[in-house]
């Protein structure tokens, strides 16, 4: 799907039908020359670019410009990283719920709050001040997991490297087999 999107933002877009964006129920987003109920079109002869412009800053002296940099530079923080699932971790026989665990340096400031984004989707629901938590409804596949840390004022102030890790599921087929074993260099056995 994402080959097809590339493809289409590589060609030129004269001549081609109008093309439709919608997140399912699932929360996938698609992309159609065809309208879906609640689509929107999307422009592919336009490319799309988002730039973070981090905190505002007034119009002030070269001075107060500096202030305000240093102001910055010390509210952001210093680390935001995923600690479980580890980067590449394969899980085995998850039941749709991940435990996740985020380290953020130093400790997260009171109005401070910690945004989720599993496979580029922001999780809902994540407790005030929490880096510990469970995430339900995520199933057999590859997934990333990325963190940021958002101020008051809705500026971003830290952010996590992506993780990538997969989710495997014993087979309904064949419920004795069970996930395979690791070695000890973390390969797994026969």
């Amino acid at each position: 799907m994402r080959w097809l999107i590339v493809l289409l933002c590589m060609v030129p877009a004269i001549g081609f039908a109008d093309t439709y964006r919608w997140v399912d129920e699932n929360g996938v987003v698609n992309y159609s020359d065809t309208y879906h109920p609640g689509a929107e079109k999307v422009d592919l002869r336009v490319i799309q670019t988002t730039r973070f412009a981090g905190p505002s800053r007034p119009a002030e002296s070269p001075q107060g410009v500096a202030e305000s940099s240093e102001e910055a530079a010390a509210a952001a923080y210093q680390s935001v990283s995923i600690l479980r699932p580890q980067p590449e971790e394969t899980l085995w026989n998850l039941e749709g719920t991940l435990d996740v665990q985020v380290a953020v340096e130093p400790r997260m400031r009171a109005g401070d709050r910690l945004r989720l984004f599993l496979d580029g989707v922001e999780v809902v629901g994540i407790p005030a001040g929490a880096t510990s938590f469970t995430i339900d409804k995520v199933f057999r596949g590859m997934h990333s997991l990325k963190a940021t840390v958002q101020n008051e004022a809705g500026g971003q102030v830290g952010a996590s490297e992506a993780v990538r890790f997969y989710v495997q599921q014993t087979s309904v087929q064949n419920p004795q087999s069970s996930p395979p074993r690791p070695t000890p260099f973390g390969r797994p056995r026969g």
